[in-house]
């Protein structure tokens, strides 16, 4: 199997940087583990799917080298583009569900609620 949707495979850093951005506060080790939960869901997906996340995973990782890793996720975060702008979709929509399934008084920002220790 590929290494491209492990944790510290390109998908794993393109997941890390995407979450980073839209939960600026959320803890450090919650983020580790939303980001290994995004991993294993990708790499749970149906073979025809698969082989696509790994081919985009690929492509991010060629393109994080070519230029600014941050500049390369920005882009994909923000853009419309088929294909390319559904990455950066999946990743929010699970992280953001495992977020507040996990921890369900997490605030906008990711930061922990007031019931919750930090």
């Amino acid at each position: 199997m590929s290494r491209a949707l492990d944790v510290d495979g390109p998908f794993g850093r393109f997941s890390r940087r995407v979450l980073s951005v839209e939960l600026p506060e959320l803890p450090d080790d919650r983020l580790d583990v939303t980001v290994g939960f995004v991993c294993r869901r990708a790499a749970q997906t149906p073979g025809p799917l698969r082989v696509g996340l790994i081919m985009l995973a690929q492509l991010v990782g060629l393109a994080e080298r070519a230029a600014d890793p941050d500049r390369v996720t920005e882009y994909l975060r923000v853009t419309a583009l088929p294909l390319v702008g559904e990455l950066a979709r999946m990743v929010r929509s699970l992280g953001f569900t495992y977020v507040w399934e996990t921890w369900p008084s997490t605030r906008p920002t990711g930061a922990p609620g007031t019931t919750e220790a930090a």
